[in-house]
C-alpha cells in the first residue's frame, strides 16, 4: 500500500473535503435508490448476484422494467465502490501536516463497510430478500451514513483534541436524540419487513408479527424523537450552542416533523408506494442531521489556514544601498 501511494500525487484538505462531501451525498442516495428498489417489486429482477442472469453482468429482455431497476442500483452502487476506494488513498495522500490518523481510519471504516454492504447485498438476493437480511442490509447502510458524516465533519476542522462545547445536560440531550433516532430506524425496518411492499411478491418473505402493532410501536418511538427534537430546539438557543448547532438543530425538527405526517399518512392511506419511498429519504435526512446536532455539541481547533507564499522582492530593493563617495572640492 505504502509503494503504491508513494506513486500518487499529494492531495490538498480542500479537495479532500470535496470528496468527503460528495461521499455523505453519495451514501444517501444510495438508500433512496435501494428503496426504489424494493418498492417497485424489483428486489430480485436480477435474480442472480453478482451476475444479473446466468452468464451476465447486464440485464435482459425478459427481466423487463425490473430487471433494469435492479441493474440500475448497481451501477450506482458501483459508482459509490469506486468512491469508497478512492477516499482512502486520497486520506494517505495529503500533504503533511494534514495527513492524519482519524482521517485515514474512518476512511478505511468506509471502505470496509462497503464491502459488507457488497456482500450483505448478494446475500439478500440469493435468500429471495429475507426480510431480516434486508433490515440488515439498511441498518449497515445507516452506520455508514454515521462514518460518512463523522469523517466529513473531522475532515473540516483541525487536528486537536476534542471538547465539549456546551453544558454536559446538553450534551447528554443530544446522545439521546441520536439514540431515539437509531431506535426509530430498526423500528421502521421492523415495519418494512411485516408491510406489503418486499420487493418481490412471489418469492419474498415476511415478519409474522401483526402489522398494525408494529405500526404503533413505531409511531410511539416516532413521537419521542419528537419531543426530544422540540427540547434539542430549544435548549440549543437557551445554552448559547454554536450557529452549526442551531442550523443542525432546525434541520432536524422540519424533517421529523415531515416524517410524522408522512408516516400516518402512508398509514392510512393504504401505504402507497410514493408516499413509502418519501418516508425512506426522510428517515435518511433525519438521521443525517441527528448525527450532525450530536457533532455539533463538540469543538475542535479549525483548520489552519495556509501559509502565505513569501513574497520575492526586486534584488536592487534588497541590496544595501550604496555609499556615495565625497566629491572633490
Amino acid at each position: 500500500m505504502r509503494r503504491l501511494t508513494d506513486r500518487l500525487p499529494t492531495v490538498s484538505p480542500a479537495v479532500f473535503r470535496w470528496a468527503t462531501g460528495i461521499s455523505v451525498v453519495l451514501l444517501g442516495l444510495i438508500v433512496v435508490t435501494g428503496g426504489a428498489v424494493r418498492l417497485t417489486g424489483s428486489g430480485l429482477g436480477c435474480p442472480t448476484w453478482p451476475r444479473c442472469g446466468d452468464g451476465s453482468f447486464v440485464t435482459r429482455p425478459e427481466y423487463a422494467g425490473h430487471g433494469w431497476v435492479e441493474f440500475g442500483n448497481r451501477m450506482i452502487t458501483i459508482a459509490v465502490g469506486v468512491v469508497m476506494i478512492v477516499l482512502p488513498l486520497l486520506a494517505l495522500r495529503l500533504r503533511p501536516p494534514d495527513r492524519r490518523r482519524d482521517l485515514v481510519l474512518l476512511s478505511f471504516g468506509l471502505w470496509a463497510g462497503f464491502v459488507g454492504q457488497v456482500v450483505l447485498g448478494g446475500l439478500t438476493v440469493l435468500f429471495d430478500l429475507n426480510p431480516a437480511l434486508v433490515a440488515s442490509h439498511f441498518l449497515l447502510s445507516m452506520l455508514l451514513l454515521l462514518n460518512v458524516v463523522v469523517l466529513d465533519r473531522r475532515a473540516r476542522q483541525g487536528p486537536g483534541p476534542v471538547r465539549p462545547g456546551v453544558r454536559a445536560e446538553l450534551l447528554w440531550l443530544a446522545r439521546l436524540l441520536v439514540v431515539a433516532g437509531a431506535a426509530v430506524l430498526v423500528l421502521g425496518t421492523v415495519v418494512t419487513g411485516t408491510g406489503p411492499h418486499s420487493g418481490d411478491d412471489a418469492k419474498a418473505k415476511r415478519f409474522g408479527f401483526d402489522l398494525q402493532n408494529v405500526a404503533q410501536l413505531h409511531a410511539d418511538g416516532a413521537m419521542l424523537l419528537v419531543g426530544l427534537c422540540v427540547a434539542t430546539l430549544f435548549a440549543v438557543r437557551v445554552a448559547g450552542a454554536s450557529a452549526e448547532a442551531r442550523r443542525a438543530a432546525n434541520g432536524l425538527a422540519l424533517t421529523v416533523v415531515a416524517q410524522a405526517g408522512v408516516g400516518f399518512a402512508q398509514y392510512f392511506s393504504g401505504i402507497p408506494v410514493g408516499l413509502v419511498e418519501l418516508h425512506i429519504a426522510g428517515a435518511t435526512l433525519m438521521w443525517i442531521f441527528a448525527l450532525r446536532v450530536w457533532l455539533a455539541m463538540a469543538e475542535r481547533p479549525p483548520v489552519p489556514a495556509p501559509a502565505p507564499a513569501p513574497e520575492s522582492t526586486p534584488a536592487a530593493a534588497s541590496a544595501p544601498p550604496a555609499v556615495q563617495a565625497p566629491s572633490p572640492a
